[in-house]
């Protein structure tokens, strides 16, 4: 049955308020007012994101590690929009509305959880596998992804099947980022091992089943949240974001950012030969644009962090910065690492269809002086920014006061330049409470929406999507 009522609960929590603050209906809605400009009636297919929706108040919550998933759908045909979003029903969400409150804590504070209120087929925690990240489809599953877990199956119409097993006989552990290759078709995924000094390199063939899975062994048990892939290469940057399971079992965080043991980079050969390690100073990465070979080198583009940023915000700490790595694969050293631009963002995305091959252009929300609401959580973003990585040229889309997500790439049907599209993306606006679908035009999103679709309710602040064509 549809959950139809609103939360009954709230939180000082920034990352739980305003629109972070979670939303309880699920809705279909059809023929979506388009308040401005036109949907280009050659669009057809599905923009779905997922994004951390607690249904119950947490007992411990660290923005964006922990929550439950919803997905939100849109779906474009003949020039009109149709709306609807789900929880994805996994075993953790289950056994709290069995329980009916959070019984599972979150990613800084485990909480073991009462086998009782598991039962036999509930998540055993202490942390849940909420299935919140990400949304994508490959070899013809819907999934939505969670970190180092199991995946889960939806129907295109959102209904959760359950957890993918990728053609084997039992769910297999995956990472919220997966890439995949532009000659196979293969989809490569990594998944790490809280307890284990390990993290698993899958490789699923475009049928959508497992081919092979790769140990890569590590200096501790590393939290990776994504990587990238090149014609020959996966990368793995290995920061000092180490899982510490006694220091949690004595109360403390979980996670843990180990500064002396530095960056460490894997250069893994898709043809299942050993990785080849450098080593650098410390840094985090959670999110990487692309990856690519050129020459002996690979260009690596990704958002750098000074840390994971779990804990409280520091005055003095560094932003996160898009930058531009080359990685020198014989002499093995990084041969440069600059910024590509001097504003704080994340959520870098490119046009999809060039995952792993050269790309010049990367979107990526950023946050300016126009949004006016005082001292916003961290992940607030009011504008987009389209970045040339070969040139520094950048063109800007301002929202003002209004809160936007990490845009996604869609891809004009035919078109053949890697700017040939539109950009999607949710955005919020505080002052009337309403949520709008935006379409811009990549190579020029500076300019007026191509259309803006009112949506039927608030679209909370989430994570990542993808663009699902017929």
């Amino acid at each position: 049955m549809l959950r139809t009522a609103p939360l009954d609960w709230t939180s000082d929590d920034p990352h739980l308020s305003g629109n972070f603050m979670p939303i309880g209906p699920e809705i279909d809605a059809n023929d979506l007012p388009v308040i401005a400009g036109r949907i280009p009636p050659e669009l057809r297919g599905s923009y779905m994101r997922n994004g951390p929706n607690p249904e119950f108040k947490p007992i411990s919550y660290a923005y964006p590690m922990d929550g439950d998933g919803m997905i939100h759908a849109v779906r474009f045909e003949n020039g009109r929009a149709r709306y609807r979003n789900r929880f994805v029903l996994t075993r953790g969400l289950m056994v709290e509305r069995r329980a009916g409150r959070a019984v599972y804590g979150g990613l800084m504070r485990p909480v073991p959880v009462d086998p009782a209120l598991v039962g036999p087929d509930g998540d055993p925690g202490p942390l849940k596998t909420g299935a919140f990240i990400n949304v994508l489809r490959h070899g013809g599953h819907l999934l939505a992804l969670h970190e180092a877990s199991p995946a889960y199956a939806m129907t295109m119409d959102l209904e959760t099947i359950g957890e993918w097993t990728a053609g084997t006989a039992a769910p297999i552990a995956i990472g919220a980022h997966n890439r995949r290759h532009p000659a196979s078709g293969s989809m490569f995924g990594i998944s790490y091992r809280v307890s284990e000094a390990v993290v698993d390199l899958h490789e699923i063939g475009a049928d959508g089943v497992l081919r092979r899975s790769q140990a890569i062994a590590l200096a501790a048990p590393s939290m990776i949240h994504d990587f990238v892939l090149s014609e020959r290469h996966a990368v793995l940057l290995v920061g000092p974001a180490i899982f510490d399971v006694a220091a949690a079992e004595q109360g403390k965080p979980l996670l843990q950012w180990r500064a002396e043991m530095g960056m460490r980079i894997a250069l893994v050969p898709l043809d299942g030969g050993p990785p080849r390690w450098i080593e650098a100073d410390p840094f985090f990465v959670f999110h990487f644009a692309n990856g690519f070979e050129r020459g002996r080198d690979i260009v690596v583009d990704y958002v750098r962090h000074q840390d994971p940023g779990m804990g409280p915000r520091s005055a003095d700490r560094t932003p996160p910065r898009a930058h531009r790595m080359v990685i020198d694969t014989i002499g093995l050293r990084i041969a440069a690492d600059h910024p590509l631009a001097d504003f704080p963002t994340e959520f870098p995305r490119i046009n999809d269809e060039f995952e792993a091959r050269p790309s010049r252009f990367i979107h990526l929300p950023t946050l300016t002086g126009t949004l006016t609401m005082p001292d916003p959580p961290s992940a607030s973003f009011n504008a987009l920014v389209t970045l040339d990585a070969e040139t520094g040229a950048m063109r800007r889309h301002d929202l003002g006061n209004r809160l936007a997500g990490e845009p996604v790439f869609i891809p004009r049907p035919g078109g053949r330049g890697e700017q040939d599209g539109w950009l999607v993306v949710y955005a919020f606006d505080p002052a009337t409470q309403t949520s709008d679908l935006l379409l811009l035009d990549a190579a020029r999103i500076d300019a007026a929406p191509v259309a803006v679709i009112r949506l039927p309710q608030r679209v909370p602040q989430g994570l990542h999507g993808h663009w699902m064509p017929d």
